[in-house]
This record gives structure tokens, C-alpha cells and sequence, in this order.
């Protein structure tokens, strides 16, 4: 054993049988939030693929919107030119992808004043 590691615990069997119940608890408690959080995911899953599989079946619109929601096209297309030859936007890429992804923080912080252009 390494010299820092505690001395296991030991209990008489009382004690024992108190921490085995209190931790046989705390484990049944979180089985349970992990099962209704997974029951809750798995509904929302499911009704998004409801609703993506009633946009494609083109209820009202021929699947219009379907196509325009899944299409990526023009996602990636290189920087937007202006009238007078200036560069305009980003070609609508997304934020995510636009900043270099980096380590660590910004040199300059945390822009607090920052707003959507």
C-alpha cells in the first residue's frame, strides 16, 4: 500500500450495516433520476423524429421545408463580396467553426460588451 493511502475504514457491524444502507440508497436514488432522465431524453428523441419524418413526408409544402432545413449548401461557400469589392460576412459559416479552436482562453478575456454584429 502506498504510504499516503488511509488505513481502510472498519466498522463494527451496526455501523456497517448503517453505511451499506444509507449508500445502497444513494445508489437506488440515482439509478432511478438516470432511468427518468434517459426516459425523458428518449421522448424527445422520438418526437423529434416525429416531426422531422412529418416535415419529409411534406405535409402542405411538398417537403420544401424538409429540404431546406437538411441542405448545407452555401454553409462552407467562401467569404460574401459587396457591391464595392468588400468583403461582407463570412460565407455563412457557422460560429462554431469560424474562431480557431485553441487550449486555452483568449488573451484579452472574456468581451463582456460583445454584441451580434
Amino acid at each position: 500500500m502506498h504510504p499516503l493511502t488511509p488505513r481502510p475504514l472498519r466498522f463494527s457491524r451496526l455501523r456497517a450495516l448503517r453505511h451499506w444502507t444509507i449508500h445502497r440508497a444513494a445508489q437506488l436514488t440515482l439509478h432511478k433520476d438516470r432511468a427518468a432522465r434517459e426516459l425523458e431524453l428518449e421522448r424527445q428523441y422520438n418526437a423529434m423524429r416525429a416531426a422531422m419524418e412529418e416535415l419529409r413526408l411534406g405535409v402542405g409544402d411538398g417537403g420544401r421545408l424538409y429540404r431546406q432545413a437538411v441542405t448545407r449548401k452555401g454553409i462552407f461557400g467562401g467569404p460574401k463580396v459587396g457591391e464595392q469589392g468588400t468583403v461582407v460576412g463570412n460565407g455563412g459559416i457557422p460560429v462554431e467553426f469560424a474562431k480557431a479552436q485553441t487550449e486555452g482562453p483568449p488573451k484579452g478575456g472574456w468581451d463582456d460588451n460583445w454584441t451580434r454584429g
